[in-house]
């Protein structure tokens, strides 16, 4: 796997934007047409605005990191966390009436990526959520 970039910001929204510019560049290098990158990048910021509005409950002294990677057939996004760790069944999509609040974003993200995963720790502490999207064919 070859990895395209990695990005470490304080678990800040003011920090959403410049984790979106660098999401947009890596999605274009890796050839991505402009309706996909659109898709992931407001994926990638739902997943990141999940993690600092749940899992570090606005404590702007939590620490997030985006690594990009890229093999032959995927684009794979790694959103690792140092809160406490969650279950895998907190990634899973529930049937609900769409027109109360809350569930659209993960639903929004099953929807635009291919898989959504929740990978061990290398320690025994926070979290890393794994994305992956196809590559365009070329």
């Amino acid at each position: 796997m070859k990895l395209n970039r990695r990005i470490e910001h304080c678990a800040s929204t003011e920090k959403l934007c410049q984790i979106r510019a660098e999401v947009r560049q890596a999605c274009q290098q890796m050839h991505f047409c402009q309706e996909d990158i659109n898709l992931i990048t407001l994926a990638i910021d739902e997943a990141c605005t999940n993690i600092i509005r749940y899992a570090y409950s606005g404590d702007e002294s939590g620490r997030l990191i985006v690594s990009i990677f890229h093999n032959e057939s995927d684009a794979i996004f790694h959103l690792q966390d140092f809160a406490k760790c969650i279950s895998p069944s907190c990634l899973e999509v529930r049937k609900k009436n769409l027109t109360e609040p809350g569930g659209l974003g993960l639903q929004l993200i099953h929807q635009v990526m291919d898989q959504v995963q929740l990978l061990p720790p290398s320690s025994s502490i926070g979290n890393i959520l794994e994305l992956k999207k196809h590559l365009p064919l070329l």
